[in-house]
């Protein structure tokens, strides 16, 4: 956690940063202290993306993922991407890791983010307050609550993948495989499209992680 968020400090500026712990055990707290403002929640990942958006004070929400960094001029690709007439949307992604597998997965996180208009957090997921006021928030489901959220985001206008990069670590994937994970990944994303209940799919995630 350390590397990444001493990394997104420079782009940072004068952007406000909130980090919702879950109930870390793990030192993660005292660590993010450093670098911003630290909250905590209900463990669950809606209800900590939802606590750290009440939290906030801005007009303009960007939502990540922990062990994420963006690119220097990613903020300020943001306020382009408003100007443009999009109400929202992710970032192009790049895998720090050096396995060819990596730019595949790259490719295919884009795709969706470009064609299909689905954002995960590790796509980072951006938006004014207003919209997400309008949105409710991410549903507080099993799993796939950003599916979900991107659905709705879909509902209010445009909205696209942009850059500067974000980046993601490859810890992930170097800890539980790299072929499983993403087949795994893409299992579930599937089934959603296939209309499988977030309640079903969170069943399937457990005994397939």
């Amino acid at each position: 956690m350390e590397k990444t968020l001493s990394r997104f400090q420079s782009e940072l500026g004068a952007h406000e940063l909130i980090v919702v712990d879950g109930g870390s055990t793990d030192g993660s707290v005292h660590i993010a202290e450093k670098y911003g403002r630290v909250i905590t929640s209900e463990p669950g990942r809606a209800k900590q993306l939802n606590r750290g958006a009440a939290s906030a004070t801005g007009d303009v929400l960007v939502f990540l993922h922990a062990d994420i960094w963006l690119e220097p001029g990613a903020l300020a690709s943001v306020v382009t991407a408003f100007a443009s007439g999009y109400v929202g949307g992710g970032f192009q992604q790049k895998i720090d890791g050096a396995h060819f597998l990596y730019r595949a997965i790259e490719v295919a996180g884009n795709m969706r983010g470009k064609y299909l208009k689905v954002f995960y957090g590790d796509s980072g997921i951006f938006l004014r307050r207003a919209d997400f006021e309008k949105i409710g928030g991410f549903p507080e489901i099993p799993i796939l609550e950003e599916m979900e959220f991107s659905k709705e985001l879909r509902r209010l206008g445009k909205t696209t993948l942009i850059t500067p990069h974000i980046h993601i670590s490859a810890r992930r994937w170097e800890t539980k495989g790299i072929v499983r994970t993403t087949l795994n990944n893409w299992l579930i994303t599937l089934l959603y499209f296939l209309k499988f209940s977030p309640a079903q799919l969170a069943k399937l995630y457990r005994h397939i992680r």
